[in-house]
């Protein structure tokens, strides 16, 4: 992705075009998206579709590369492509990070296997500990409560033998300062809340992709936890490490660009991705790790923008390569 000021003016000129009717998206293909995904605009329709035009151009040019084999993944249109999330992030998010101390320390399981005894890979999807892929919606900032919910219940599901899908709007709702609802949160306030309180299972408290009135009962919990572990080396060995043995971590990565919100498949890299923890803006579930025979090394991730993104709701993202958007800098996950 281009620097913000080419991509100011590239967004200048493409409204522009829209403005003259010279635009490489029809008034039909226009409407038919928006129907797609339910956009109304009034004032402001303008603006949505010259951010459209943007990531048709951005896609049609990324796939030819992909198509030629010179990029490890595709890009595609969905419901971001008419939004600029830099400025929903900057608009609705204003948590300061908490201090991120570890209420446990890592502990090594039996038969635990460090990084250079680990010949393959590994997806806890296959034991059945992932529940199915959910939708914060596209102006809910509750990615916190999702990787959360996913954390918890996956360990959850791994030491007592049953998989019960938990709330994230229990957490939206209920979580206090400084977790926000649909402005943003951190998993360890969640962690610790859920520590004291417990949590809803997702039937029981459904989500919708606002912020309302704390409506639980801690008679209902479906299950709390002891603790946390946060891993502070920045060490995706480690992480693998982690995850192969222990089970999924909940990981805050740098999220916040084009490459990112249009992403449809294959082993994302962006180079632009920064990585300290000052930067990460986007709580996801690594749910495991593989190689790519031609690609390399890659995390498995779930993330919350339902099936229509990715890999059926899924990334691949670059491992080994750095600590791609920070995967390895804010890795937590809960203790029984």
């Amino acid at each position: 992705m281009g620097t913000p000021r080419l991509t100011v003016v590239h967004g200048l000129i493409l409204l522009l075009l829209v403005e003259l009717g010279l635009t490489a998206v029809s008034d039909t293909e226009w409407d038919q998206y928006k129907a797609k995904y339910n956009k109304q605009y009034r004032n402001r329709d303008k603006y949505h579709r010259a951010l459209y035009e943007q990531r048709v151009l951005a896609v049609e040019s990324h796939n030819q590369l992909y198509l030629q084999g010179k990029v490890a993944f595709k890009m595609g249109l969905n419901k971001f492509s008419d939004t600029d999330q830099r400025i929903l992030f900057n608009y609705r998010s204003s948590i300061p990070a908490p201090l991120e101390t570890s209420t446990n320390a890592l502990t090594e399981t039996v038969n635990y296997k460090r990084y250079d005894q680990i010949t393959e890979g590994i997806d806890w999807r296959q034991y059945g500990y992932i529940s199915p892929v959910g939708d914060q919606g596209t102006e809910c900032l509750s990615c916190w409560a999702f990787s959360t919910s996913g954390v918890l219940e996956a360990h959850m599901a791994k030491k007592y033998g049953n998989l019960v899908p938990l709330s994230p709007k229990h957490l939206v709702d209920c979580v206090p300062y400084p977790n926000n609802g649909c402005s943003g949160g951190w998993v360890s306030v969640a962690f610790n809340y859920t520590r004291d309180h417990g949590i809803a299972t997702k039937e029981s408290y459904p989500y919708e992709p606002v912020s309302g009135e704390c409506l639980w009962k801690s008679d209902r919990s479906a299950g709390t936890l002891s603790g946390y572990v946060t891993l502070g080396n920045y060490d995706e060995r480690e992480l693998a490490e982690v995850v192969y043995n222990i089970g999924p971590v909940a990981v805050s990565i740098d999220h916040l660009h084009e490459e990112f919100d249009q992403y449809s498949g294959g082993v994302l890299s962006i180079p632009a991705c920064r990585s300290k923890r000052q930067d990460l803006t986007h709580s996801v579930l690594l749910v495991g790790f593989g190689t790519h025979r031609k690609w390399g090394d890659y995390w498995i991730i779930k993330n919350s923008y339902g099936t229509d993104w990715g890999e059926s709701g899924y990334l691949k993202l670059a491992r080994n390569a750095n600590n791609m958007c920070g995967v390895a800098s804010l890795p937590q996950y809960p203790t029984f």
